[in-house]
């Protein structure tokens, strides 16, 4: 297989991933056939925090026997950090998660199971706080079940299901991007699976001195202003933080005569995003200096409106978390609901000094993530935030608010405190049975 970077080579259609899926290799295997068929349960979402905890933990052990039986080294790595697969618990993903930093490059090869000869493709972190990104291979299986699991947490959170082919959506990123960045291509492969049409409103611009792929970015007017114009709805609105910010700039700096004139061509400002409608921001900063979150919503608020019931309110805003490494993401609705994951994925918070589990909400530590849905690498890891929760009556019992990165110097002291299966992947070199993709 080629590798399946931004160099022409196009994110397959949700179409080609599904056929390709149905006929993968590893559903003949129980356990994938199992998280196969839950990624698209949404009766998930009505469980009991009681129950979705069990059927987590089952699932974690499912998986590890799954990883032990297909790889060697794992095999090897469970019996070296005294991790017991047939009766694991929760607190032993401390012991297997590793920090994100060994993904990067070609770091993930050796994470692959052997003999994996999947169709797949490979994501990657978008630069802004290294040189080196973070990279994972997805097989066609998991991307299929990523868009499954993906827009049944959106629909959640969004608080209703999308109507397929109704609306319009528009994304302030490039084209080229769905075959670099996940959430970009999350986006994409959402909106397909819903049969909901895709503007992208950027185009992406090579220029000396900019290495990060969102600082390459330039607006397309064109393509913007017809999704603005359009009288389709409801109106889904993706972008950057930044991307909405500096949007709603672009309208505080009008002048008047130019907003009169935008006003009757044009009726925006404000923007109507109609029944249903939703700005929703992922990715973080992208290195861009711009005012806090909240802030940013309520000065784009000015501006977005949506209908209700006929009458005119500001628009709803919902932020995704997740990283390259993450298949499912976290997803919140500002005002209404903190982050919160797919019922199958288990986020724990420990204490940077002690790694010890914290079961105190309010208290900030550090992030490791789990999701039994990765079935050609053991997904458990560290990507250097710090996050806390707060108790929840919805279906995960926990909401999760994002605090902020590690600095270098904690990050560094979480490196040297990981033990365990850090030491394990930092004296082994990728293996050269490792499928080269």
């Amino acid at each position: 297989m080629g590798e399946r970077m931004s160099s022409g080579v196009e994110l397959p259609t949700l179409q080609e991933i599904i056929s390709n899926a149905s006929k993968s290799s590893l559903l003949n295997d129980p356990h994938v056939r199992t998280v196969w068929e839950l990624s698209g349960d949404r009766g998930l979402f009505d469980k009991s925090p009681e129950y979705l905890a069990k059927l987590r933990k089952d699932l974690l052990r499912s998986s590890l026997k799954y990883f032990d039986k297909c790889s060697e080294f794992y095999h090897e790595l469970f019996k070296r950090i005294d991790v017991d697969i047939s009766a694991a618990e929760v607190e032993d993903l401390i012991k297997l998660a590793v920090p994100s930093d060994l993904l990067r490059g070609d770091g993930y090869k050796k994470f692959l199971i052997e003999g994996l000869k999947e169709p797949g493709f490979i994501f990657s972190s978008s630069g802004t706080t290294s040189s080196t990104p973070v990279r994972v291979y997805r097989s066609y299986l998991e991307l299929a079940m990523m868009t499954k699991a993906n827009t049944l947490l959106f629909e959640y959170v969004y608080g209703g299901e999308l109507k397929e082919g109704r609306g319009v959506a528009l994304f302030l990123a490039a084209k080229e991007l769905r075959s670099v960045l996940n959430f970009v291509a999350f986006v994409d492969l959402a909106l397909q699976y819903k049969k909901i049409k895709l503007i992208y409103g950027m185009d992406l611009v090579e220029s000396e001195g900019s290495s990060s792929q969102w600082k390459k970015l330039v607006p397309n007017q064109k393509r913007i202003m017809d999704f603005l114009k359009s009288k389709e709805e409801p109106k889904l609105f993706f972008t950057a933080p930044a991307g909405v910010h500096l949007l709603t700039k672009k309208f505080d700096e009008m002048n008047p005569l130019k907003r009169i004139f935008a006003k009757a061509a044009y009726g925006i400002p404000p923007v109507n995003l109609g029944d249903g409608g939703v700005i929703v921001t992922g990715g973080g900063s992208k290195g861009f200096d711009i005012p806090p979150y909240g802030e940013i919503v309520e000065h784009a608020r000015k501006y977005f409106k949506v209908r209700v019931d006929n009458e005119v309110k500001p628009a709803p805003f919902m932020d995704v978390y997740g990283m390259t490494e993450t298949l499912t993401a976290l997803i919140d609705r500002f005002g209404t609901m903190n982050k919160i994951p797919h019922p199958l994925q288990e986020v724990l918070i420990v204490d940077l000094k002690t790694l010890k589990p914290i079961d105190e909400p309010g208290k900030e530590g550090i992030a490791i993530f789990f999701d039994p849905l990765a079935v050609s690498w053991l997904e458990v890891f560290i990507p250097g935030d710090v996050l806390m929760f707060q108790p929840s009556d919805r279906y995960y019992g926990k909401e999760f608010i994002y605090v902020r990165r590690l600095s270098k110097e904690e990050g560094w002291d979480l490196q040297r405190a990981c033990g365990g299966a850090l030491e394990e992947m930092m004296t082994r070199g990728i293996r050269s049975d490792a499928p080269i993709h």
